[in-house]
């Protein structure tokens, strides 16, 4: 529970800071190159055996390389992070750190992430008013992955962390077989 409420910590302070320096995009896009392309240096970063210099001399050639701007900030802002991390000792936390990030970039900017799961692919016109509905109905900007599945017969489901809305024909043709199970025969 403490080692939660520490990396809690540091994704807030680290969220307050990005969001201050207009650079929270453009860290949550660093973080996820770092989860696919950093993870081989991360073990390394984690070796108490490697002195700290060594760390910060990989961390320097990992983040600070010809990069357009906006990634030159982000990659800063994490650079600096890390170090932090490497210090206090608290290394072991940047995954979690990495992990929590998106999710609390995406809840303070408003925004409802989930899955859309569709039994067919649908027109970019449909997908806005579907958007749109849904935005309606959670009264926040919604982004979603979709996903197709064709056993849903048809409709959708839209699934957060939290919540599910099941529009789907296979759910309403259950529905529809319980009644019928349920409803009295005969006159």
């Amino acid at each position: 529970m403490k080692s939660e409420a520490i990396a809690n910590r540091y994704t807030d302070a680290l969220l307050n800071l990005t969001l201050a320096c207009k650079a929270a995009e453009a860290v949550l896009k660093q973080i996820k190159w770092c989860q696919t392309v950093g993870a081989s240096i991360f073990p390394v970063l984690a070796n108490p055996l490697v002195p700290v210099l060594k760390k910060e001399a990989l961390l320097t050639q990992f983040f600070m390389k010809d990069q357009d701007k906006d990634s030159q900030k982000a990659g800063k802002i994490l650079f600096h992070l890390i170090c932090l991390l490497i210090r206090k000792g608290r290394i072991g936390y940047l995954d979690d750190i990495f992990k929590l990030y998106p999710k609390r970039y995406t809840e303070r900017s408003g925004i409802r992430k989930g899955t859309l799961t569709l039994a067919y692919p649908l027109t970019d016109d449909c997908l806005s008013r579907l958007r749109s509905k849904l935005s309606d109905q959670f009264q926040k900007k919604i982004d979603f992955d979709i996903v197709n599945d064709p056993d849903i017969l048809g409709g959708f489901v839209f699934t957060t962390d939290s919540e599910q809305v099941d529009a789907s024909l296979k759910s309403r043709l259950h529905q529809l077989a319980r009644c019928f199970k349920t409803a009295p025969v005969g006159g």
